[in-house]
């Protein structure tokens, strides 16, 4: 788990869990329970994978996942912030119809087919259904349609497209300044709340120890305390003589 860990940070992958099912495989013993987890890969910049991991408990499938979907990475043909063109693909019992859509849509798509194309960072197409819905059929149909799309054409025909792939790079080159600047504020903030909270915890001190000193009461020497004692013994004897 830690080496996937490692890889993952290295890499920049991120990792999504689209279904984890229990399985049961019946034998002459009995019935043998397993684990079965449909895992997403992708590093939002045009790479994603997908695999199906299976194991005794759901961490193990999980993690047998992560490992085919990396394994299985592969770098789609975008043009700027959204696929080059439509395409309509069947695998199994599932249809997927992909649709390029215009600055602003977003992700218009619902089950797995929403995860794979965030995960390989297109952030404005159109995904519908037609057929099953099942969530590890749809991830699959979803990830071999993407592999099918190709850009070289379409950038040759539609300036429309051309214009896109370069409104994407200044897009990300602004998002890329507004982090750093972002990152240097916080840097600047966490400097001066240091600063701060040293020289109150200065001044804090330096008041307690005046007050100390203010508040201390003045001290009176034993002898003194004796004499006047002494003194109203002699004062009331002289009383009781004059009486």
């Amino acid at each position: 788990m830690a080496r996937n860990y490692k890889e993952r940070k290295e890499r920049k992958y991120d990792t999504k869990a689209v279904s984890i099912r229990r399985v049961a495989k019946v034998t002459k013993g009995g019935k043998r329970l397993r684990f079965s987890a449909m895992v997403v890969a992708g590093d939002h910049k045009g790479s994603v994978g997908v695999g199906l991991g299976r194991g005794v408990d759901t961490r193990s499938a999980v993690e047998k996942g992560e490992r085919i979907a990396i394994k299985k990475m592969f770098k789609i043909q975008l043009t700027g912030d959204t696929i080059p063109h439509e395409i309509l693909h069947k695998e199994g019992a599932v249809k997927v119809l992909l649709r390029p859509a215009r600055p602003g849509t977003g992700v218009i798509a619902g089950s797995s087919v929403r995860t794979v194309l965030e995960l390989a960072g297109i952030d404005n197409v159109y995904g519908k259904l037609l057929g099953s819905t099942d969530s590890i059929a749809t991830a699959y149909a979803t990830y071999e349609a993407l592999k099918r799309l190709r850009n070289k054409r379409v950038l040759r025909k539609m300036r429309d497209m051309r214009e896109r792939v370069e409104l994407k790079k200044e897009v990300d080159k602004e998002e890329q300044i507004k982090r750093e600047k972002r990152k240097a504020k916080e840097r600047a903030e966490k400097r001066k709340s240091h600063n701060r909270g040293r020289g109150s915890s200065r001044g804090r001190y330096s008041q307690r120890r005046v007050t100390k000193k203010k508040e201390e009461p003045k001290k009176t020497e034993p002898g003194k305390k004796k004499e006047v004692k002494k003194e109203t013994k002699k004062e009331e004897k002289n009383k009781v003589i004059k009486k």
